[in-house]
């Protein structure tokens, strides 16, 4: 998890010294519950979510070799929605569903999360 966080961060905060954007911030949180899909919504216009497939295969863990039910994140297909000029068309109810669902998440359970 830092491997991937410290990753996005760092990418955030390039665009802001390449110049590329004029604001360029990245905040991690996290909370108590294992993430079963990704969900990515850019500028609150777009989203990008897909369901992580979950599969049995054994890991090393503390010199060990431990069976495990992983769930493949890199494996996950993404579908794009997008927001349009209907409010009530699928696309943009799945954006600002999955905003709702973001925000509830992060403005509960989720905790501030120094690298």
């Amino acid at each position: 998890m830092e491997r991937h966080g410290s990753a996005i961060v760092e990418s955030v905060e390039e665009f802001g010294r390449l110049g590329l954007v004029t604001n360029a911030s990245a905040q991690i949180r996290t909370f108590p519950a294992v993430s079963l899909f990704k969900l990515y919504v850019l500028n609150g216009e777009q989203a990008f979510s897909g369901y992580y497939p979950v599969v049995e295969h054994t890991v090393p863990l503390e010199g060990e070799s431990v069976a495990m039910w992983d769930l493949m994140g890199k494996d996950a297909t993404l579908f794009h929605h997008a927001r349009d000029v209907d409010p009530d068309s699928t696309g943009s109810q799945f954006v600002a569903q999955s905003l709702m669902w973001f925000d509830s998440i992060w403005n509960s359970v989720a905790q501030d999360y120094h690298l």
